[in-house]
């Protein structure tokens, strides 16, 4: 999956992390691996459930222990180790002491909910000043000065500095923790469904205004969502996941253009088109797979229509049918085993 044209900014292999509950164990992320370059957005597609946001979470080292659980993974941040594990299988994360000076600088997170991102009874100004100040040690003048930049930069007036978060519309507390994220000019994002809780005019506004702001800064972007349409207008590349791993990989052509995995034509089927006439849309059959009763063969293979008896007898793995363009499938194994 690697190009030399641009730096890797964010490379994560083989990250597989486990739930531990007394319900059972949650194998939440099984093998996910993936790059991302400088100014390139990378779409994280799938259904709720499917691993997405324990992926930015393990990137940010957020992930609540007990009961989350690496089980293996190396996660490198621009040539820093943010995750790693040795041949014997130990698994050593950086400590949180070192990790504060990573967050927000180097990497920065845009949280689902910005209610819940934002301290209820801080001025919004303070809280962009805050990451300022901490990151770039200027004085208290410099930074509240350049939290006033950022928040012209995502539209709103320095004016409104001293307001509190609930004097805010759900558009604009969500363009003030765009602010916060992209203060200290991050080299990663992380924007987890960013959109979901605003209308659809506000939504097009915001990502109107994220797409410029990556683009001045080359920020590289891991954007996960379950809206396709926003993957087509923000991002350069796609990954389908499903049940914890990457079924298929590629760029915007080859997943919209081109979709080979069953799962990823299922989720096309189910877009309304302009261009067809039909009565019903095409729903994926079945149940979402149990990630506390994953079966030891292919995750989608009970819900797959072309499913085959060698599905049923192992689970596939990734392959690149053509350059850059990835498949978890037997039947596309079986075709590239011919050739």
């Amino acid at each position: 999956m690697k190009e030399n044209n641009n730096k890797t900014v964010v490379s994560v292999k083989d990250l597989c992390v486990h739930y531990e509950t007394h319900e059972g164990i949650v194998e939440a992320v099984n093998g996910v691996s993936f790059d991302i370059k400088k100014g390139e957005c990378l779409g994280l597609v799938g259904e709720t459930g499917a691993g997405k946001t324990t992926i930015a979470l393990s990137i940010m080292n957020l992930l609540p222990h007990p009961p989350a659980h690496v089980i293996e993974g190396n996660i490198d941040l621009d040539g820093e180790k943010i995750l790693s594990t040795d041949e014997n299988g130990k698994v050593t994360e950086k400590s949180t002491k070192e990790m504060l000076k990573i967050r927000g600088k180097k990497v920065s997170m845009i949280f689902q909910d910005p209610m819940t991102a934002l301290n209820p009874v801080r001025f919004v100004g303070d809280q962009i000043a805050e990451v300022i100040q901490l990151h770039e040690h200027c004085s208290p003048k410099d930074a509240m000065l350049r939290a006033c930049e950022m928040m012209e930069k995502v539209g709103i007036m320095p004016e409104r500095y001293k307001e509190y978060p609930h004097q805010f519309s759900g558009g604009m507390k969500q363009r003030i923790v765009i602010a916060i994220a992209l203060a200290c000019k991050p080299d990663l994002l992380l924007a987890d469904e960013p959109t979901t809780a605003l209308d659809v005019t506000i939504q097009a506004q915001v990502l109107d205004m994220m797409r410029t702001l990556q683009k001045e800064q080359e920020t590289a972007t891991l954007m996960i969502t379950h809206d396709l349409g926003i993957v087509a207008e923000m991002c350069d590349k796609c990954a389908i996941i499903y049940a914890g791993q990457i079924v298929e990989y590629g760029t915007l052509a080859h997943i919209f253009d081109n979709p080979l995995h069953p799962y990823t034509i299922g989720l096309m089927d189910s877009i309304p088109s302009l261009d067809k006439d039909v009565h019903r849309l095409t729903p994926i059959p079945g149940m979402v797979a149990d990630p506390m009763d994953l079966p030891c063969y292919c995750s989608f293979a009970d819900r797959c229509i072309k499913c085959r008896e060698n599905c049923r007898q192992g689970d596939p793995e990734l392959i690149e049918v053509e350059p850059g363009h990835w498949v978890r499938c037997f039947q596309y194994q079986m075709k590239k085993g011919a050739l």
